[in-house]
Formats: structure tokens, C-alpha cells, sequence
């Protein structure tokens, strides 16, 4: 998957399948390119059920599979 790629789920509700085999599922939320970010890796930031006080990051490089819930 490219930055590009993961560009487009921002905003919509989707279920991410992670390397280690978690599955996250959640809205979308904060998308931050590489060069934005440090280390320089391209990241998503869900808002999920089961974490309500915040958002869950997940890397690129984390990110398996993802799909539109």
C-alpha cells in the first residue's frame, strides 16, 4: 500500500488487518504524511469503540490489509 492509498480511507470507517495479525476497526480520522511525521513514516489515527478517550495510531509499515466498513 501506498501513502497515496491510504490518503483515500480518511474519513471513512474502516477495518484495518495489522502484520501481528490484530484487526482495528474505526473511523479514519487524522491522516499524517511522512515528511509530517517522525519518524518518517506515513500514519492513520482511528477512532474506535473500545477506545474512547483518543485515537489509535497505526503506521504504514504496520498495515497489512485494509477495507471499507
Amino acid at each position: 500500500m501506498t501513502e497515496i492509498e491510504l490518503e483515500t480511507y480518511l474519513g471513512k470507517k474502516i477495518s484495518v488487518k495489522c502484520i501481528d495479525g490484530d484487526i482495528v476497526e474505526g473511523m479514519c480520522e487524522i491522516f499524517t504524511p511522512a515528511l509530517d511525521n517522525e519518524p518518517e513514516v506515513a500514519e492513520i489515527g482511528l477512532k474506535t469503540e473500545s477506545y474512547k478517550c483518543g485515537l489509535t495510531s497505526i503506521t504504514l509499515p504496520e498495515i497489512e490489509t485494509i477495507e471499507e466498513i
